[in-house]
């Protein structure tokens, strides 16, 4: 399956070194609201190092000595990296305490609980506003004028809101075990397991970046059209495009809203104009089986948008005065977004945590 998707702004030359070492990829979650200091939930907000989100999950619920269902937290970190983000405990009637989790993982694991409040909510996954990035890339190879202009095109007008290298495994593996799984069809009613969750969700990303890419390259996929449904960058609600108004091409222009296209699920091309449908529906063709299977496990009707501007951008291009330059990048991205796209728009990149590691890391 391919998975070797149009660029916006062409194909990098450049490459770049990513977490060399965790600390070269910080995570921090944007909790989006402050917890009130009151109710049945505890909140905890944990730095941790190479230590997988839902492992640290069981971990906090063995510590307070409650069911793994009463912990939860907004959305997975990468394992390898520095990531900060709220967990939330279920505790109405005692209050946790967790300190002694620190002492559980050893060195070059690290967990510091560095905050803990009350909430009268559970905190549920997609609960966030988004993650905050600061990233240090190593060993640049690349054209100084020619990162400058990725960076100023990606700050200006984002970049596809690609579903990241993540979502698919290594080496694709996702892709592979999902395709199995899905081109039959659901079997049962069964709820299905963690892994199966990550293969079907691979195949439906799959289908998105398949489509986004179709619109890359006819240059259509950041265009606002009539009979599109938009989707401000804030997360508020979607609606459908029934005139071009001044307002509505200003919000677009600067990056405030972005059409979306559907994922797959019973009626899909009800989520976009009927030309957009009429092309997604030419480029899935050549997989009518997979695309029938996988609207067998009835999903309900969503979207995705086409575009992705990363907020509060800035960089500084660090000089090596006795080996190859490094770049420090930081920017906001909405729940849901991978960094990763946006890398890829500026470097080809080498994941160096893949060469010591296998496992796959999600970061959304």
């Amino acid at each position: 399956m391919n998975t070797d998707w149009h660029y916006a702004w062409g194909r990098p030359t450049g490459t770049a070194d990513l977490k060399t070492v965790e600390s070269d990829f910080l995570v921090e979650e944007i909790l989006g609201f402050e917890p009130d200091q009151k109710g049945e939930f505890v909140y905890l907000w944990i730095e941790k190092k190479g230590v997988n989100t839902d492992f640290l999950a069981k971990r906090l619920a063995k510590a307070a000595n409650v069911s793994a269902r009463q912990v939860s937290y907004a959305g997975a970190k990468d394992r390898h990296a520095l990531t900060r983000q709220w967990f939330c405990i279920h505790s109405p009637k005692q209050d946790v305490d967790v300190a002694d989790i620190e002492k559980v993982f050893l060195a070059p694991e690290m967990v510091r609980v560095l905050e803990q409040k009350r909430h009268s909510k559970k905190l549920r996954t997609g609960g966030h506003l988004g993650n905050r990035f600061v990233l240090r890339l190593r060993n640049l190879d690349s054209d100084v004028d020619e990162m400058q202009q990725r960076l100023a095109l990606i700050e200006r007008f984002g970049v596809p809101n690609y579903y990241g290298e993540q979502r698919f495994g290594i080496q694709g593996n996702n892709l592979v075990n999902g395709r199995k799984m899905v081109l039959p069809g659901r079997k049962g009613t069964h709820k299905l397991g963690k892994t199966e969750s990550f293969w079907l969700s691979a195949i439906r990303s799959w289908f998105f970046n398949e489509a986004l890419s179709a619109f890359v390259a006819d240059g259509s996929w950041d265009t606002l059209q009539v009979g599109d449904i938009a989707q401000p960058q804030d997360g508020s609600q979607s609606f459908r495009v029934k005139a071009l108004s001044l307002d509505l091409i200003h919000r677009h222009k600067f990056g405030q809203v972005s059409p979306v296209l559907p994922l797959i699920s019973d009626g899909w091309p009800m989520g976009t104009t009927p030309a957009r449908a009429e092309s997604m529906a030419a480029l899935y063709a050549e997989e009518t089986a997979l695309l029938n299977g996988l609207i067998t496990y009835d999903f309900a009707r969503d979207s995705r948008p086409t575009r992705l501007a990363p907020e509060n951008m800035a960089w500084e291009l660090l000089k090596g005065d006795k080996g190859p330059d490094q770049l420090v990048l930081q920017f906001e991205l909405p729940r849901g977004a991978f960094a990763t796209s946006v890398l890829r728009e500026l470097f080809v990149i080498n994941d160096r945590s893949q060469e010591r590691h296998h496992e796959n890391p999600i970061s959304e």
